[in-house]
């Protein structure tokens, strides 16, 4: 059963950026960039599987919450697969990779670094949830609190329109020994109490 659908988290951010109208400013950025995988140790083999390196998009809302720091809302979404996984079920039983899709939806902020000319260089930080779903029909999907920190630069070619470039870290908060995609099974216990990933992406913001 899935515990969150890919449209609830678009509705989500959909009703967030009408709730955010009334601010004096809304900046959308829509992203795209590549993300590295990530690993995950198997407690019972000791075996590292990894997430494949993909590409990824997403958006980022903005408005500002004084005169130096914005408040952004971020969502972003991975389709990739965890290689080499050993699944039982009672419907399907051997080792293979799993598509599966990462997405992320945080509320965070920046903080300038230097905040005069046309290039702006900040810091930027969010926490929210992450939400892994295997694309097999007998696997459960993984909602986690998870939490970013990075660094960006935008270039403002226009009052109101601004290139974007960023790097971020992405971490994912488990329980040590967690067992994951369970569902009258499991796929994977894992040791360790952080998943991390890592993007850099590029964006055009336009300011309303």
């Amino acid at each position: 059963m899935k515990l969150l659908s890919q449209p609830r988290l678009t509705l989500f951010l959909i009703s967030t950026l009408f709730f955010s109208a009334n601010v004096s400013a809304i900046e959308i950025t829509p992203l795209v960039g590549h993300r590295n995988g990530g690993d995950f140790v198997d407690t019972d083999t000791d075996i590292e599987h990894t997430i494949e390196n993909s590409e990824m998009y997403g958006l980022i809302i903005g408005w500002p919450l004084d005169k130096s720091h914005d408040m952004e809302i971020y969502y972003s979404h991975q389709s990739s697969k965890l290689k080499s996984i050993n699944v039982t079920l009672p419907t399907f039983s051997n080792t293979t990779d799993i598509p599966l899709t990462v997405d992320y939806l945080h509320i965070g902020g920046t903080a300038p670094i230097t905040d005069t000319g046309p290039v702006l260089t900040f810091v930027t930080g969010g926490l929210g949830f992450a939400y892994l779903s295997p694309d097999i029909t007998e696997l459960q999907s993984e909602l986690r609190a998870s939490f970013s920190i990075g660094l960006g630069l935008k270039y403002l070619i226009t009052k109101n329109i601004a290139l974007r470039l960023e790097t971020r870290g992405l971490a994912t908060l488990f329980s040590s020994n967690s067992a994951l995609f369970c569902n009258g099974g499991c796929s994977l216990s894992v040791n360790g109490s952080l998943f991390w990933q890592a993007e850099v992406f590029a964006g055009v913001g336009f300011k309303f």
